[in-house]
């Protein structure tokens, strides 16, 4: 394997983190946080999903975000 494709593919995983990283900020952001309206929910947190991604130009397998869920757990 040649250079760019472990630099591409490297890439493609931080960018991923990044991502997973901006999420993980919010959920702690926002832990305390109550609802808006009487009786309505709390913040709920949110989840990433990666998924796997071919790179036909480069003939790479790389990372990336595949959704940003919300956790549909009941509150306590």
């Amino acid at each position: 394997m040649d250079l760019m494709k472990s630099l591409l593919i490297s890439a493609s995983g931080m960018k991923a983190q990044s991502a997973r990283m901006r999420v993980i900020a919010e959920n702690l952001a926002n832990a305390d946080s109550v609802a808006e309206t009487a009786g309505g929910d709390p913040y709920r947190r949110k989840m990433v999903s990666f998924r796997n991604e071919l790179d036909r130009s480069t003939g790479t397998d790389q990372v990336a975000v595949s959704r940003i869920t919300q956790d549909a757990t009941p509150f306590q």
